[in-house]
């Protein structure tokens, strides 16, 4: 008898999984930065900056560390805040 695993001859199923795996180990921070730049998208920059409370500074360099990071959300985790000197 032979075991196949979940994903046998399904195409694409594997690179779907590891997507899936990324977003369950992405921070909860980093999720809910992403969603606030999904919600600047649909509802605009004065929306977003009311329901929120996030400057148009800190939303740009946020879609810019996403960009660069070829959409990966974990690019959005918060980093230290302690002077590099």
């Amino acid at each position: 008898m032979q075991v196949h695993h979940a994903g046998y001859r399904i195409r694409g199923f594997y690179r779907i999984a590891a997507l899936g795996h990324l977003w369950a180990m992405t921070p909860k921070d980093a999720q809910r930065r992403l969603h606030i730049l999904r919600f600047w998208d649909t509802h605009g920059l004065e929306a977003t900056q009311d329901a929120f409370d996030v400057s148009r500074r800190t939303l740009y360099r946020w879609k810019q560390a996403l960009r660069e990071q070829g959409g990966n959300p974990a690019a959005l985790a918060a980093r230290s805040c302690a002077p590099k000197r």
